[in-house]
């Protein structure tokens, strides 16, 4: 019954994106990136923020939405330092190596 309320007309991902990244800057002063990610209910959209130095939440305050333009909205608080590396600008995943793959570029 609860996937009901998450049944509906979406926003195409793109227009979702831009206005979360314009609309994220209340929220937080820290580092921040919106992407699109996928659990057992679906698909849904993410607002992952970067942790204060004192390694509290990033977020001066949440959305106070659960459903943003017809997605599923989660926000989530990761370590300093983490979007760098495993984010691009756009929202995609960066493509990190295994300690395996350097061992073998290194022996070119």
């Amino acid at each position: 019954m609860a996937n009901i309320y998450w049944n509906g007309p979406k926003a195409p991902q793109k227009e979702v994106f831009i206005a979360l990244m314009k609309e994220a800057v209340e929220y937080t002063d820290n580092t921040f990136i919106v992407c699109f990610e996928s659990d057992d209910t679906g698909m849904h959209v993410v607002l992952k923020v970067e942790r204060n130095e004192d390694d509290t939440s990033g977020f001066k305050k949440f959305p106070d939405v659960s459903k943003y333009m017809g997605w599923r909205l989660m926000c989530v608080h990761v370590p300093k330092g983490y979007l760098h590396v495993f984010y691009n600008a756009d929202g995609s995943k960066n493509e990190t190596k295994n300690q395996d793959d350097m061992k073998y570029e290194s022996q070119k």
